[in-house]
């Protein structure tokens, strides 16, 4: 089937708007509809599957991409590298694989954790073992030296490109378990896993009508922290997400709280997968059961939200795709009446052949018809529609320079008489007086709105550090008794406790809230400041001219909203007695418990700050897309401005250096009237041209959507 058909029919529309547009106007105005036709190919819809481990996401992602056992999908080794398919991006290669590695700083907090939390732990802990986390560390780093040998250095902070990608060369980045601790070779499962830190796959695929970006996540319950705040940081920069459950364990608090976060941004969409159920016993009775509670949980959850959810089963589609020796074997016992009889209970009839039996109950079909919905009406309108504002605004300002520079050669024509030449050279001296004084108002606009923008935004982010910073300490500070109650076994009973593990759901809402808070208020003085820049340079221009700027607005603006889910980090803060991040203290009955535990607030405390400061600079990310999307805007009135003053300064120094000539030759003023009547023509003929392309515009499904 075709993925995205409408969102084609529109791109394609977007770009032979920006074709015929190249065509029309002239080398100045070109400069600005290449950095349009450059956004427009950078575009992509950019989807994320993600789940927890063993849900079973990259067999379901194999088979979307019809490709048996690319991506791993064992158990063991498991995909532990965020992985973007870029499927037919006009950019790329048609094929290969660019690996980008960790540099020494990402390194040193993979194996060291952060400087501060060492300090603090020797300073504040009794009978800390220092050198036991340096054994710890350097083990680490020790092991990958010997798996990558002199090659160890040259590769932090480089990448290796392939032309061609093969599954095992892929898995030599990707894979984690058991697997990548067992070779050593060049060829070794997992090799350079430990230090890739993402990977970008090419492809060339039909059933793909738009430009996509599929990214494979490690799980959201991942063990390896740094890997779960890469998958969270992905999650970010993705429109759609597919979150893949199991049949067997549908919807577990840490799924619930995932979905919860990605559903409150109105600008995403989120499409639920529950998979697996081949391994339910009775189809027809199971699935409508686990569906159901799937969907009544989430209700209970999340009562504003309508989810589309589909149940199907990758290993089914996969069935398909293999070719192997083993394979008819196995499709043989999964083709089922049990399973003839739920594809007859759901779609009313049953496919004669097996392997589209096998397809049409893997739900794969389902799954590629709604994201091709979520795409052509959701994400794909949103982003285009905001393009397409930024083209009519663009062909606006155009229309706006042209028709100036048509006028002002009808009156050259009209000040080629000898008697009236030099007046009409005073007047364009005049005009241009005037110019400049419309331009150096909008200039002043254009600064206050700045200086307006970083201050809301400083003042906003001062006050958005504080409050999370304050949620932190007032969550750990609950957190005393549980502190306590684990201390106290350890000296009363003697049996030594690894670390204290405390759930973060409230400590999340809490952030969650402050973000959410923080940033309404951020855009709404942004947009206040936006607007009356807008108001105030339009105005300037309707001082001295017919309004030319109607079209140009500040609708469809990207991030009208904001959650991170960098708020999803950490789900569980562990703080380690012998913890695995290597904080060891021995326990003597002399310990003193107040001390132990303002110490290991200090130190909780601590480990939540990084997550902290991710969440601020996508915070801030967000802020500054949107004012730059607005001032980009205003920047078209600017370009109006600065465009017309420059013609008319080069029409005024022609101006003098021939009317000494006119006044003299009665034929130069002929042939200078025809010439500018030619140039007139041209003018007439690319505003004609600009009105029809601005006309079409403005009938686009997209302009509903801008």
């Amino acid at each position: 089937m075709k993925i995205a058909p409408n969102q084609r029919q529109e791109l394609d529309f977007l770009r032979d708007t920006l074709n015929t547009l190249d065509g029309v106007v002239d080398r100045k105005m070109r400069q600005n509809v290449d950095g349009l036709r450059q956004r427009l190919d950078d575009w992509a819809a950019r989807v994320a599957v993600i789940g927890q481990v063993k849900a079973g996401k990259s067999t379901f992602l194999n088979a979307f991409i019809h490709q048996h056992d690319f991506l791993p999908s064992d158990v063991n080794p498991w995909t532990s590298v965020v992985t973007n398919i870029r499927v037919n991006l006009p950019q790329d290669p048609p094929s290969g694989a660019r690996f980008e590695f960790f540099a020494e700083d990402d390194w040193e907090e993979i194996i060291n954790g952060g400087s501060k939390i060492r300090e603090l732990t020797e300073q504040l802990l009794p009978g800390f073992d220092t050198e036991l986390l340096r054994k710890q560390s350097e083990e680490m780093r020790e092991r990958a030296h010997r798996r990558l040998g002199r090659h160890y250095h040259t590769l932090l902070g480089n990448y290796h490109e392939y032309e061609f990608l093969s599954p095992d060369l892929l898995k030599r980045y990707v894979c984690a378990g058991p697997g990548s601790d067992a070779g050593l070779e060049r060829e070794a499962l997992g090799r350079y896993a430990a230090l890739t830190k993402v990977a970008n796959v090419y492809m060339r695929l039909p059933e793909f009508q738009v430009p996509t970006i599929i990214t494979d996540t490690p799980g959201v319950n991942d063990p390896f922290l740094v890997r779960d705040e890469f998958t969270c940081r992905s999650l970010d920069n993705s429109d759609v997400f597919v979150v893949v459950l199991s049949a067997h364990q549908p919807l577990t608090d840490v799924d619930i709280a995932l979905i919860r976060i990605l559903a409150k941004q109105e600008s995403k969409d989120v499409l639920i997968f529950v998979n697996r159920i081949d391994e339910l016993d009775d189809y027809s009775v199971e699935v409508p059961r686990v569906m159901d509670d799937v969907s009544r949980r989430l209700r209970a959850a999340i009562p504003e939200i309508e989810f589309r959810m589909v149940a199907g089963s990758a290993y089914l589609a996969d069935l398909v795709l293999r070719g192997d020796a083993d394979a008819e074997a196995a499709r043989e016992r999964v083709d089922t009446q049990e399973l003839a009889d739920y594809i007859r209970s759901k779609h009313g009839t049953v496919p004669a052949d097996r392997m589209d039996r096998l397809l049409l109950a893997s739900g794969l079909s389902e799954v590629k018809a709604t994201l091709s919905s979520v795409i052509d009406n959701g994400v794909g309108s949103r982003q285009l529609g905001q393009l397409l504002g930024d083209i009519r605004a663009e062909l606006n300002g155009m229309q706006f320079v042209t028709r100036r520079e048509r006028d002002s050669l009808q009156m050259q024509v009209e000040s080629i008489r000898t008697d009236v030449a030099e007046a009409a050279v005073g007047e364009l001296e005049a005009e241009i007086d005037g110019l400049r004084t419309i331009q150096q108002r909008m200039e002043s606009h254009v600064e206050d709105a700045d200086t307006q923008i970083e201050k809301i935004v400083s003042k906003v982010w001062t006050g958005l550090e504080t409050s999370l910073n304050r949620c932190i300490e007032t969550f750990v500070e609950a957190q005393k008794e549980t502190f306590q109650d684990t201390l106290f076994r350890t000296n009363v009973s003697g049996a030594t406790a690894k670390s204290v593990e405390i759930d973060t759901t409230a400590l999340q809402a809490a952030l969650e809230r402050e973000v959410m808070q923080s940033y309404e208020k951020s855009r709404a003085g942004t947009d206040v400041a936006l607007s009356n820049c807008m108001h105030a340079c339009r105005q300037a221009i309707r001082d001295t001219f017919e309004d030319p700027t109607a079209n140009i607005s500040l609708d469809g603006l990207p991030y009208q909203e904001f959650t991170s889910t960098l708020t999803l980090a950490r789900r569980t803060l562990r703080v380690g007695l012998i913890a695995d991040r290597g904080w060891a203290f021995w326990r003597k009955p002399s310990v003193n418990v107040e001390k132990s535990l303002d110490a290991l607030r200090v130190i909780a405390a601590e480990e939540l700050r990084p997550s902290v400061e991710k969440i601020l600079g996508a915070f801030n990310e967000a802020q500054a897309d949107r004012a730059s999307a607005g001032m980009s805007r205003i920047d078209v009135l600017m370009r109006m401005m600065d465009s017309s003053l420059a013609e008319r300064l080069h029409r005024l120094k022609k101006d003098k250096a021939e009317m000494e000539k006119i006044a003299t030759n009665p034929q130069v003023q002929a042939t200078m009237v025809h010439r500018i009547q030619s140039k007139m023509e041209v003018l007439e003929r690319r505003l004609l041209n600009l009105s029809a392309l601005d006309s079409a515009l403005s009938r686009s499904d997209l302009s509903e959507a801008a």
